[in-house]
């Protein structure tokens, strides 16, 4: 676990996709495909904890770390996720330094935080590593991702940032879009506007900072404007635009 947070921290250039689909073939592919980390998205799908674990196990056969994306919402699920192996979450819709400590508070065990202790887990090798060990290992190696997508979070930057509880922060550009009233409008000067002034705000107080990326194209843009979290699509997207893509060259030969 630790060595992502480590890489994250060090500023190197990751790349990673959303998994949606509840088949750990469909995880286990991404995997051996070259991604820094797979991100399952249990915002928008109808991933359950169950199904995490099974990616999560398809995963570690590759040694790809997986972030579980939740909204602020379901920050009650953080701790049976966190149990299932994953190695760390992405919070959704961060507005404020409270929700900020909230996150903290539900991911990390006392006395950093509030999370509920058992080693009969399986990050916890099912009682092979000493509750000590496991929860220093936690706290040493648990990433934590908070999600700008609202004109109010980005008020909030600032005291987001000094809250100190999140490893990177990861820009959602989708649910930016709607609530500036442009949705899915990624390129509106608004939204291009909105995104320049966060990423400038993070960037230079240091902190590492992600986009989703509907393309590898859109990616290697902002990665030249200094970020280095990269969520490229997701599994069902580029599933998708493959097939479509078999059919229109067979329908049109």
């Amino acid at each position: 676990m630790a060595e992502l947070r480590e890489r994250l921290r060090n500023g190197e250039r990751l790349i990673g996709t959303f998994c949606k689909s509840r088949d750990p073939s469909a995880a286990e592919t991404l995997a051996v495909s070259g991604y820094d980390l797979i991100v399952a998205d249990l915002e928008h799908s109808p991933l359950s904890v169950s199904d995490v674990e099974g990616i999560v196990r398809a995963c570690d056969c590759h040694d790809v770390p997986v972030i579980a994306r939740i909204p602020v919402s379901s920050l009650g699920l953080s701790g049976a996720l966190l149990d299932t192996g994953v190695t760390g979450l992405q919070v959704s819709d961060v507005a404020s330094a409270a929700t900020a400590k909230a996150v903290r508070a539900a991911a990390h065990y006392p006395p950093d935080g509030a999370r509920s202790l058992s080693t009969a887990t399986r990050a916890a090798r099912f009682g092979t590593v000493p509750a000590a060990a496991h929860v220093a290992a936690a706290r040493a190696g648990t990433v934590l991702i908070g999600q700008v997508e609202s004109p109010q979070g980005l008020d909030a930057v600032g005291q987001v940032i000094k809250s100190e509880v999140f490893d990177a922060l990861f820009i959602g550009p989708s649910d930016l879009s709607a609530t500036l009233g442009h949705p899915g409008e990624m390129d509106h000067p608004s939204v291009r506007d909105a995104v320049a002034r966060a990423a400038d705000g993070v960037l230079s107080a240091g902190v590492p900072l992600g986009m989703f990326c509907p393309t590898a194209e859109s990616a290697r843009d902002w990665a030249r404007r200094g970020m280095t979290l990269l969520v490229i699509s997701t599994d069902l997207s580029m599933l998708g635009a493959a097939a479509r893509s078999a059919v229109s060259v067979f329908r049109d030969s």
